[in-house]
């Protein structure tokens, strides 16, 4: 049977996988949009549960035309994260999908997110690639910097760079989206009310999955769009803002005393720092022909290789420089396994030097990077790597050692 005009009908699933937990507070307009996306590009395999914050704008009205979901009607504003934990008290599926009021997926986006948990019990939780709804890139996950402020990574960029479309562990991401292992959550108590009503209660809940449950991981495979600010109640308060970020500190010292300060400067080789601050080992492989799992023997071979480094070695930064090829403006199989890959960017100086300093070893895999402006860049901006020369052949066990480790026994 048809569903009534201007009704959102979510699906009834006896057993969910999803629960998709929303806080609303006003702006319906907003609100419709997200539910209804969710409902139209989203397989039968969730359930839905609101809670509204006392909004005053008719939003608990056009609620009642929400079926399917269960919906919770707080008489007072309870702030962010006590209202998303009433949800996901009231949850059944094995994950809970935080989802903004002002948050609007695209079709394919929660297969991707379920794929990375369902493959790593190691993992608590799952967020998306965020975007403005211009096309920009709002997040690509987030540093936390030692003083426990937060910067977006790629905020405002263009969002198909190498750097934003590999799988990666991060420090922290934004709960407007996050796939969350129910398990994983009541395991830390879930949202700590102290940081009520707003603001920080997000990084704590990810500083805390990584110190018990599990990481939290971004997926570029899924993309979602966010207005940003436009489901909470206004701006927060500047002195709200460092209150949060004091007790976050204070909580969190032995932590994020481990991380970087941050730059006065924000320029390429200070996030990518930030980015990578707890990846002890960075590898930069300098190819020729970007590696391909169906290209020609030579590329097949490359493949081979740092797709098996990577899982050798994967709380390492894997970083592949490719000669030749066209740049990937989508995730493929090199991203799934938590590769970096950059092919051909419009100059490769500039790129060298917005990872200065960043790599302890740099593998050879073809001469042509010994050459000329190409090896004065690398000796310019990584003077401190050590160097795996050409020798007719890429030895990790060569970069097993350069590293301090045992020879894997794995030659490409």
């Amino acid at each position: 049977m048809a569903a009534a005009p201007n009704v959102i009908p979510f699906p009834e699933v006896a057993r969910p996988d999803v629960t998709v937990v929303m806080l609303t507070y006003n702006r319906w307009d907003l609100t419709r949009e997200a539910l209804r996306l969710v409902a139209e590009v989203t397989g039968p395999r969730y359930e839905v549960v609101i809670v509204d914050n006392a909004s005053t704008d008719g939003t608990l009205d056009e609620l009642d035309r929400v079926s399917g979901a269960r919906i919770l009607r707080n008489p007072r504003n309870l702030g962010f994260g006590p209202a998303n934990n009433q949800g996901a008290a009231m949850a059944r599926g094995r994950y809970l999908l935080l989802l903004n009021s002002d948050a609007w997926v695209r079709p394919g986006w929660l297969e991707p997110l379920i794929d990375v948990a369902d493959a790593d019990p190691g993992v608590a939780a799952v967020a998306p690639k965020l975007l403005y709804p211009d096309g920009r890139l709002q997040e690509a996950g987030s540093i936390v910097w030692r003083d426990a402020r937060v910067r977006q990574y790629g905020d405002g960029d263009v969002p198909n760079r190498p750097e934003y479309n590999f799988r990666r562990t991060v420090d922290y991401a934004s709960a407007a989206c996050l796939l969350v292992r129910r398990s994983a959550f009541l395991a830390v108590g879930g949202f700590d009310p102290k940081f009520a009503p707003v603001y920080c209660e997000d990084v704590d809940l990810c500083l805390a999955f990584a110190a018990g449950p599990g990481r939290v991981v971004y997926q570029p495979r899924s993309v979602v769009e966010h207005v940003r600010g436009a489901s909470s109640t206004g701006s927060v308060p500047g002195t709200r803002i460092e209150r949060n970020r004091r007790l976050l500190r204070a909580r969190w010292r032995s932590v994020l005393d481990r991380r970087p300060p941050e730059s006065w400067r924000i320029e390429p080789s200070a996030l990518a720092g930030g980015r990578d601050a707890m990846t002890c080992e960075r590898i930069l492989v300098l190819t020729g022909p970007r590696p391909d799992a169906s290209g020609t023997p030579e590329q097949r071979r490359l493949h081979a290789l740092v797709v098996a480094a990577a899982r050798r070695w994967p709380d390492a930064r894997w970083t592949v420089a490719s000669l030749d090829g066209e740049p990937a403006t989508r995730p493929d199989d090199l991203s799934d396994a938590g590769i970096e890959a950059v092919t051909a960017p419009p100059e490769w100086e500039t790129w060298l030097a917005g990872r200065r300093y960043h790599y302890g070893v740099v593998a050879m895999a073809d001469s042509r990077w010994s050459q000329g402006s190409l090896d004065a860049a690398i000796r310019a901006t990584q003077p401190q790597a050590v160097r795996v020369p050409v020798a007719g052949e890429v030895d990790l066990g060569a970069v097993a050692m350069a590293l301090g480790r045992n020879d894997p026994g794995i030659r490409a």
